[in-house]
């Protein structure tokens, strides 16, 4: 029998909605070609709850409540105080580890939040091109350098979520898609490589154009948001036919997301609020005046922080971003305190035994989740419509030896609601948004999956794919049983 490869391509936050109109309107020929020819599965994830677990997620095939991360800094309770989700205590074995001490040679570009498997079979590079907030890092020590010396340097770099005006978002698109031309020359060479076993290529360009493309509008006269999405993927699509050529009818071609984007700008402010309340404290006390440092940040235009703000060593960054996420609050006094999240509002019950400084005993945290969620639901928008659709309680989601490493509680928005700059309850109090729109994307949980296998294989009928089906099923189609501890289940049969 022939060596069965696999190659995964995962266009990181790429909306299936936007994809499908493009490929209809003929703007993709050569990924339209191979999706017609496809198996089409929908994927569901944890994106519209804690989506910074979805590549760890992907990576260990268990879920948030197992892995325990859930983005790039993390509230550590022993030590009281905001870590990067590196820190050795999220620490976990992604599932090519696994391969390759099964012989198994493998390639992992830019998947955040992923371990390195430091295995001689293995070469994983993290940070060469990336929007999420990663250390940049690779197995081999001398991969990226390696990596850096042969393609350059990557015009995708950490997001410092600016306001962008409509240059900005054209200036964005081109680089973006200068990043996916380069990606696919490294992809077409990974996939050429017939002693690799498995290639998994993350492309984080469409995960920032979806941060900030994500509202149907004309961008600049002539150019919208569709266009400048389909500028950013159109160097992939020209690739696409010669990625396929190298990769051979002996490989399985599975091009995926986890999860899309819909037009939603952040909540956060809007929850600081409502725990004020919650607190009973002054609704003036969560909208504190930025620190001397912020407010030079914002007197400083975005390329001159960006250059400053990526050479901080990574310790530096996530201090700073600590003492941001964490500011006006006390979790060694307040009972309820904020932690770092995206777009919805995450909130921490300062549990003693938990925390090194809890307050709270365990079998009251729920009745303060519960205070938090009692103050949010009555606030409406100028609309009428409810601004929190409700809160949700992580360890009844998510459970797991490591659920304590969650939040406890997210308030999650109105998913109806695009944009609250106010809103009020029937107590006549009022809370206000008063953040400049930077982003306008959010994540949801949907994602896709257009599988070619390779010449033989058959795929198993499969409804909905799951985040965690993806490790099973490529030891499956690499011709191994899958190890116990997975969650997720193989969607393609043992080769």
């Amino acid at each position: 029998m022939s060596r069965r490869r696999l190659l995964l391509v995962a266009l990181d936050a790429m909306e299936v909605a936007w994809l499908r109109r493009l490929i209809a309107e003929g703007r993709l020929p050569n990924l339209a070609a191979f999706c017609s020819g496809a198996h089409e599965l929908p994927v569901r994830s944890d994106g519209d709850t804690l989506h910074g677990s979805i590549w760890p997620t992907f990576a260990s095939a268990m879920g948030p409540g197992h892995h325990g991360r859930y983005w790039w800094l993390q509230w550590l309770p022993e030590e009281m105080r905001f870590v990067r989700s590196s820190h050795p205590a999220f620490d976990y074995q992604p599932f090519w580890q696994g391969l390759a001490e099964a012989g198994k040679r493998v390639a992992v570009v830019d998947v955040p939040y992923a371990p390195l498997a430091r295995h001689p079979l293995v070469q994983q590079i993290s940070g060469w091109g990336t929007h999420d907030e990663v250390a940049p890092e690779s197995w081999p020590d001398d991969a990226l350098p390696q990596l850096r010396r042969a393609w350059g340097a990557h015009p995708l770099s950490l997001d410092t979520v600016e306001p962008h005006s409509p240059r900005d978002l054209l200036r964005m698109a081109e680089k973006l898609s200068k990043g996916v031309a380069m990606r696919a020359r490294l992809l077409e060479q990974l996939a050429g490589d017939r002693q690799c076993d498995l290639v998994v290529v993350l492309f984080g360009e469409t995960h920032k154009a979806g941060h900030y493309l994500a509202e149907e509008r004309e961008v600049v006269a002539g150019k919208t948001n569709l266009d400048l999405i389909a500028e950013v993927l159109q160097p992939l699509d020209e690739a696409w036919p010669r990625v396929l050529a190298a990769a051979g009818e002996g490989t399985t071609v599975a091009l995926f997301a986890l999860h899309g984007m819909q037009h939603q700008v952040d909540y956060s402010v809007l929850g600081r609020q409502v725990l004020a309340i919650a607190l009973g404290r002054d609704l003036a006390s969560a909208l504190a005046r930025p620190d001397l440092l912020r407010r030079v940040r914002d007197l400083v235009p975005d390329p001159v922080h960006r250059f400053v703000w990526e050479r901080l060593p990574p310790g530096i960054r996530a201090a700073r971003q600590g003492a941001l996420d964490g500011r006006g609050a006390h979790p060694g006094a307040d009972p309820v305190f904020p932690v770092s999240h995206d777009a919805d509002f995450a909130a921490r019950v300062s549990i003693a035994g938990r925390e090194a400084a809890g307050v709270v005993n365990r079998e009251d945290a729920d009745a303060w989740l519960t205070r938090l969620e009692e103050a949010a639901l009555p606030f409406r928008s100028p609309e009428g419509l409810p601004v929190f659709s409700g809160l949700l309680r992580i360890a009844e989601r998510f459970p797991g030896p490591r659920a304590d490493y969650l939040p406890d509680g997210l308030l999650v928005s109105n998913r109806e609601l695009a944009r609250v700059l106010e809103a009020t309850d029937p107590a006549g109090r009022r809370i206000v948004n008063p953040m400049q729109e930077r982003r306008n994307g959010i994540h949801t949980g949907r994602g896709f999956c257009f599988i070619r296998p390779a010449a033989g294989v058959p795929l198993q009928p499969a409804g909905e794919v799951d985040a965690r089906d993806f490790a099973p099923t490529s030891y499956a189609l690499l011709g191994l049983a899958p190890p116990g501890g997975f969650e997720g289940r193989a969607f393609a049969p043992v080769v």
